[in-house]
């Protein structure tokens, strides 16, 4: 039996939610629908014209879904993705054709009041509740010409998004953080590993820091990392170096360990 294919659009740093998302469909879909992820080393083989197949998988889908972030928002290419479909739509309509559903799925703390135009025009859902992603695989259902009862346990690929974007965010977030401070992580991830259970927090010493690296922790200290760390600095001043005059003070930082811990596997 032929498929019918779903283009789904994402920005690289969220390939592992489209992929989440496409065997999901697959899975609940098998045989109707196949998915199209530019990133997932089948939907554009080696070799192939990358642009040739993104415009291919535009024209040939009968719907669409898009993963919205605060990051993905701003990029050009799901601007550009959306356009097509939204303009495929209304041709087919007029024609009085198929309609081509465009989803949004809001994710990573993107709510549908945050959805700039004209995507707050469309019927967007919150990827991480249950009863959302089933609104959006009906209306998948019905664009492919199923019906029925859907198979889906939609209450564990909530839960599997909802680990996604933890990873997504706050994962990131101390990575970024921990890239910032410099030293060797390897070291400082066995350090805690090997702190006593009941252990909350780890005092980072950073030694002299220049100005400027004091501060971008103390910017994560009061939004990303609020209440998660705590930066204390003595003794300001300016150090000399290779590089001539450095102003600065000396610094350590508090840490929750678990944010090292639990995200080591992304350090």
């Amino acid at each position: 039996m032929s498929s019918k294919q779903i283009f789904l659009s994402h920005i690289h740093e969220e390939k592992d939610l489209a992929l989440l998302i496409k065997q999901a469909i697959e899975e609940e879909f098998s045989g109707f629908i196949e998915v199209f992820v530019s990133s997932d080393g089948t939907s554009i083989p080696a070799g192939a014209n990358f642009l040739k197949r993104i415009e291919d998988g535009l024209i040939n889908c009968i719907g669409a879904i898009y993963l919205i972030s605060p990051v993905s928002v701003k990029r050009n290419w799901i601007n550009f993705e959306l356009g097509a479909v939204w303009i495929r739509n209304a041709i087919s309509i007029k024609t009085e054709g198929h309609e081509v559903p465009a989803l949004p799925f809001c994710h990573s703390s993107m709510t549908l009041n945050d959805l700039p135009q004209p995507i707050c025009n469309l019927n967007s859902i919150i990827a991480n509740q249950a009863s959302q992603l089933e609104f959006a695989f009906r209306s998948l259902q019905t664009a492919v010409g199923g019906k029925g009862a859907l198979r889906t346990d939609f209450d564990t690929l909530a839960g599997k998004i909802v680990e996604f974007e933890r990873d997504y965010t706050l994962g990131t977030t101390v990575k970024s953080f921990l890239t910032l401070l410099g030293g060797d992580i390897k070291i400082l991830v066995e350090h805690c590993e090997n702190l006593p259970t009941n252990t909350t927090h780890t005092n980072l010493e950073l030694g002299f820091i220049p100005t400027d690296v004091v501060q971008k922790i103390t910017e994560f200290e009061a939004d990303q990392l609020k209440g998660r760390i705590k930066l204390t600095t003595k003794n300001p001043g300016t150090s000399f170096g290779p590089q001539g005059a450095v102003n600065g003070a000396e610094a350590s930082v508090l840490i929750e360990t678990r944010l090292i811990t639990e995200f080591k596997n992304l350090l």
